[in-house]
């Protein structure tokens, strides 16, 4: 008998900025600052500084992903890359953004699809065709 290798992702924690700082940046605003910035700010102290974060317990496999798109090959190299730095430290999983460019129908969001799948993590979508602010996709 022969069971499924069951990979749970690994999660823990990372601060992306000083709430305290924010603070202070807030109350030296001027009383003529921009009422989005003050807003910004409102929302980061609101929302705290701490982000959950995963990384995959091992490194999953991936050749079925590259036989099912083989068009990505390079792009899975990369994302291998990744995985394997991060399996070797005490690191979460950081993808860099990817933009991926192509005719409709070629597989791009499949292929987002499947790797949030190997990654057992989220897959969100960000249609460039109503994108005003490039900070969207590098997730600041």
């Amino acid at each position: 008998m022969t069971t499924a290798a069951v990979n749970i992702p690994i999660g823990g924690f990372k601060d992306v900025y000083d709430v305290a700082e924010v603070d202070r940046a807030l109350q030296e605003l001027a009383t003529s600052a921009n009422d989005a910035l003050k807003s910004t700010y409102e929302k980061m102290i609101k929302a705290g500084g701490t982000r959950l974060t995963v990384k995959p317990s091992g490194i999953p496999a991936m050749e079925t992903l590259y036989d099912e798109l083989p068009n990505f090959a390079k792009v899975l190299d990369d994302v291998k890359k990744h995985i394997a730095l991060c399996a070797s430290s005490n690191d979460c999983l950081e993808l860099p953004p990817m933009l991926l460019l192509g005719e409709p129908g070629i597989g791009k969001t499949y292929f987002g699809r499947r790797l949030s799948q190997l990654l057992s993590t989220g897959f969100g979508l960000c249609p460039m065709s109503s994108m005003t602010a490039g900070w969207v996709i590098s997730g600041a």
